[in-house]
């Protein structure tokens, strides 16, 4: 079976609601069964979000967001908006958001930009 080993940000089920990142394998059938669309593209250097959520979809309901990073780098922060911690993702790299509930999370793009492949997918990966 091919599978992936991904970093997913999610809601660490805490009162304060915080986001961390678990590691999990996933296989590629599963991201295909789940896929709704994917698309390519390319990120301007520097870039930056604050924190914020992987929001439900309307139609689909809570749904994973899926980055395949291609080239560059792309930076995610995770924790207490006081002493977010900082996780970087480069080619090769998988990073998955499913904090649909918290805080949320930030995110920046490196210096020379990023390309990701975004998979959008059905449902919260890791999740029953």
């Amino acid at each position: 079976m091919d599978t992936r080993v991904i970093d997913v940000v999610r809601w660490d089920g805490s009162d304060v609601g915080t986001a961390e990142v678990v590691t999990m394998e996933v296989s590629l059938g599963e991201i295909e069964d789940r896929l709704i669309s994917k698309t390519e593209e390319t990120l301007p250097a520097g870039r930056a979000r604050g924190l914020h959520l992987a929001e439900d979809h309307p139609e689909h309901g809570a749904v994973t967001y899926l980055q395949e990073i291609l080239e560059g780098e792309f930076f995610v922060y995770v924790g207490p908006s006081t002493n977010l911690q900082e996780h970087v993702y480069r080619a090769g790299d998988w990073v998955g958001f499913i904090d649909n509930r918290g805080l949320g999370h930030a995110s920046r793009v490196g210096e020379t930009g990023c390309t990701r492949r975004f998979h959008f997918l059905k449902g919260q990966i890791g999740t029953a």
